[in-house]
């Protein structure tokens, strides 16, 4: 992949492509001022860069030699291009305050936005301070860094000025796009219903260049998920390409939907084929011992399998299922050796004793509304038996890498609990009946005795640790060839939660953003494109095992759950109306 500019300076590679920034005194002047640039435009034929002629940045595969089963067909199941859509686009204020950068910023990944500035502007971190809202919405758009809020900050660096950008909605829904992939399969079975192995063509659109987060991580999520629930033979050829579309980036579940849809739609074609059910496919087809720490697998399928039959009795078709693993939180080993990331998997917290007596737990995680802050409160309020703890949130002075891959809970969660027990052990010796306003006021009045109590803990999973889960969808169909979602069934093995409510609302929502890229929402509609509001949201149900996990605090992972298995039951539920459909988004009235 050949250096990108963050500016183009003689041929833009993808529509909606920024070429230039104009500064006005207020959004009003700059708009106007946009108004007086012309440019012209000619046609380029050809690659999109020259160094790569045939446009393809990577190559992957295993040799499947030759393989044979009683039965085989194929499959092309293709995912296309969705929109993260947060609450709020981008925004970036920068400041220049001495030789300091404060830079204010949307953002998911704090630390890691610091690192790739001081990188950029080839000044030392210390120089930089990233300040960050609460930010309305993220879903992975804030995980990445882009060239535009790039492009500002090195401008307002180079001009010593301070600039402020705010990314409209058409920006955002045009260039911030995710998925993208393409699955050519060809599978083996039997006819008892057991899977042998699947051989994958798969093409990753990377459009135009990788961004400096996500890079082409979600092709070997994708790959690592297809894997993780059944047992069969995985053989794949996987190319991936540059395309005059936007970069692709981060959007809740990063590969895992994708490969679930391809798993699932299997599962539920081999069922037709078979005659068998789409409940007994999958139980014949689960492994005998999945990897990792992943909850009662048994209790999920036994759940999903009578309220499939209940829902059978109540609407005859139009039923769709997925049975799904999210695994969360993938430590460095993974992040590094297997995605091939530049960013490791822990998250270090800071615990401390204020002189009022509370206590404060400093993370680097941030803020887009799935209110971790108050679960880790509540778990470490239930680890101490007090209430007067507060948790800040973008904190830059510590290790740690924000928000992503549902890893919050399990880190900076388990870094937490782990901090707070040590914070216990010092404290004993102070006073052995932990009375932490009591403690505070030795720090107060008596600082010979102690001037200050912090413990900061790092924490990252040594296995896989998932949520087992399943989704059950009923759609119909109106007179008009419309599909409406009635009914949505989640059963997910969640562990011990900070709070249920919480988890449950990230399950409803995540679910509803499946149903909404299923069949609303396509890219390719630009300034038309539309997502789904609770017109369109069919009842949930959801249903919470507790198996704890083999962490500190027992938790597990959720943020990208339901949205990772509802593409797939939403589009299961589509064929079971006797219609065909293997593309996201699945449109048939049009």
């Amino acid at each position: 992949m050949p250096d990108v500019p963050l500016l183009p300076k003689y041929k833009a590679v993808y529509k909606f492509q920024p070429i230039g920034i104009v500064i006005g005194k207020d959004r009003y002047d700059a708009f106007d001022k946009i108004e007086e640039v012309e440019v012209n435009y000619e046609p380029y034929e050809g690659p999109v860069y020259e160094e790569v002629p045939d446009n393809i940045i990577f190559k992957d595969g295993n040799d499947k030699g030759e393989v044979s089963s009683e039965n085989e067909f194929n499959l092309r199941v293709d995912f296309n291009r969705n929109s993260p859509y947060s609450m709020e686009p981008r925004i970036v204020a920068v400041k220049i305050q001495g030789d300091q950068l404060i830079i204010h910023l949307s953002t998911q990944i704090p630390t890691v936005v610091k690192m790739l500035v001081s990188e950029m502007l080839e000044i030392p971190q210390n120089r930089i301070s990233i300040i960050v809202p609460d930010v309305g919405g993220g879903f992975g758009l804030k995980q990445d860094v882009n060239y535009e809020e790039l492009s500002v900050i090195a401008l307002a660096y180079k001009l010593n000025k301070n600039l402020k950008w705010v990314e409209t909605r058409t920006e955002n829904v045009m260039t911030s796009q995710a998925r993208d992939q393409t699955h050519e399969l060809r599978i083996g079975y039997r006819n008892s219903g057991k899977l042998d192995y699947v051989v994958d063509k798969i093409t990753y659109d990377a459009g135009a260049y990788l961004l400096p987060f996500t890079g082409i991580s979600p092709l070997f999520v994708t790959l690592g998920t297809m894997k993780s629930l059944y047992d069969f033979e995985l053989y794949y050829d996987a190319i991936v390409k540059v395309s005059n579309k936007p970069p692709q980036g981060a959007y809740r579940g990063f590969g895992r939907p994708e490969a679930i849809l391809v798993m699932e739609r299997i599962m539920d074609e081999i069922s037709k084929r078979t005659k068998i059910s789409p409940i007994e496919v999958r139980k014949i087809n689960v492994k005998r011992k999945l990897e990792g720490d992943v909850g009662d697998v048994n209790a999920v399928i036994d759940k999903l399998s009578k309220k499939y039959e209940e829902l059978r009795r109540i609407y005859g078709k139009g039923i769709g299922i997925s049975l799904y693993v999210q695994y969360a939180a993938p430590n460095s080993e993974i992040m590094v050796k297997h995605e091939k990331s530049l960013i490791p998997g822990y998250e270090c917290v800071r615990a401390r004793l204020d002189l009022d007596g509370w206590i404060i737990i400093e993370t680097t995680l941030t803020n887009q509304g799935q209110r971790m802050d108050n679960s880790i409160r509540k778990i470490v309020s239930k680890e101490l038996s007090y209430d007067k703890v507060k948790v800040e949130l973008g904190k830059t002075n510590i290790n740690g890498y924000g928000v992503w891959a549902s890893r919050s809970m399990l880190t900076a969660g388990n870094a937490a609990i782990l901090a707070v027990r040590k914070l216990k052990e010092i404290a004993k010796k102070i006073d052995d009946n932990l009375d932490w306003e009591k403690i505070a006021r030795i720090m107060r009045q008596e600082p010979w005795k102690l001037k200050e109590l912090t413990v900061e803990e790092c924490y990252e999973t040594p296995e896989f640790v998932g949520t087992v889960s399943g989704q059950i969808v009923v759609v119909n169909k109106d007179e008009l060839g419309n599909v409406k979602p009635l009914y949505n069934y989640i059963i997910a093995d969640v562990g011990i939660t900070g709070d249920d409510e919480v988890v449950k609302g990230q399950l409803m929502g995540g679910a509803l953003q499946a149903i909404s890229g299923s069949f609303l929402e396509n890219t390719e509609d630009e300034v038309e494109y539309s997502i789904a509001t609770m017109v369109e949201a069919p009842k949930f149900e959801i249903e919470l095992l507790h198996t704890p996990s083999n962490t500190p605090s027992g938790v597990r992972g959720v943020g990208e759950n339901s949205i990772s298995g509802g593409y797939a039951a939403f589009i299961n539920a589509i064929n079971d109306l006797g219609l065909e459909c293997n593309k996201v988004p699945c449109r048939l009235s049009k």
